[in-house]
């Protein structure tokens, strides 16, 4: 995952994070939902073999509304639990 961007927004929404696959902005937005927060993923990564991975082409966006932003920054800034935390606590 790359380094946030503090200046990216789209209207009233703010990019807290950047990656590389849909993965892992779905586990980034994943974490911010659980915190309450309304998330929107722009995926605008374009995949055609053969051609090598260019970060151009392969950015997958993580928005939060822009009053939630410094939140959202700190909470994808946080280490995760662990999952055997996650299984216990369900337990």
């Amino acid at each position: 995952m790359s380094g946030e961007r503090a200046e990216a927004s789209h209207g009233d929404w703010d990019v807290v994070a950047e990656t590389q696959d849909v993965y892992e902005a779905e586990l980034v937005a994943l974490r911010l939902r659980e915190a309450g927060l309304e998330v929107r993923l722009i995926d605008q990564s374009f995949r055609q073999e053969p051609i090598p991975s260019v970060r151009s082409f392969a950015v997958v966006r993580v928005l939060v509304p822009t009053e939630h932003a410094a939140e959202a920054r700190r909470l994808v800034a946080e280490p995760g639990k662990p999952l055997e935390d996650l299984e216990s606590e369900e337990s």
